[in-house]
């Protein structure tokens, strides 16, 4: 039995203390802004960039609804780092903005990664901290998002798995809470 745990919180999600933590990032690997930004600045700043410049060198090519694992950079609450393609930065990209297709590759890549890394490193209670992909710049839905994360991880076969996933804004937590409680007590 996989017992799944899913909690919603709000805030930085670089601070949570986990085994992974995605990062909503884009086909260059450039932690600009939003918590790619976050990223750069918890893991090492430039210097953290430039090994994910170097890591991008050893792909011929990395394209939406992509996942490519680093490690934590000089962090030490979490120790790794999923970064789940949702924009596409390409010269060639006619359209950089996500789907909700790509959201859910995302997942399926998430889920293959860490199956093999909680397999290869004996990982007993692994602990997934994911933002609402796409929700930003990418301009996708925070309620459809969070039912995409929410509802396939549920379904998730990995053991112990607690998955957190972080809303940044309290506005948009509380309305997502508002929301449970309506649905709880209607």
């Amino acid at each position: 039995m996989a017992n799944t745990i899913i909690k919603l919180k709000y805030g930085n999600i670089v601070k949570e203390k986990a085994t992974f933590i995605v990062n909503a990032s884009n086909t260059q690997l450039i932690l600009g802004s939003g918590v790619s930004k976050a990223f750069r600045q918890h893991c090492g700043g430039s210097y953290f960039q430039q090994e994910l410049y170097k890591l991008k060198d050893k792909f011929a090519s990395i394209h939406q609804g992509d996942v490519i694992v680093s490690n934590a950079g000089c962090a030490t609450n979490f120790n790794y780092a999923l970064h789940a393609i949702v924009m596409n930065y390409s010269d060639d990209a006619t359209i950089p903005f996500p789907s909700y297709h790509h959201v859910k590759q995302i997942l399926e890549n998430i889920t293959l990664l860490i199956q093999q890394i909680i397999q290869e490193n004996h990982i007993n209670k692994p602990k997934l901290v994911i933002p609402l992909l796409g929700c930003g710049t990418g301009g996708l839905k925070q309620e459809k998002v969070y039912l995409l994360i929410k509802q396939y991880f549920k379904q998730s076969k990995i053991k112990n798995l607690e998955v957190i996933i972080y809303i940044y804004e309290m506005k948009d937590y509380l309305r997502f809470m508002i929301k449970k409680i309506k649905q709880f007590y209607m």
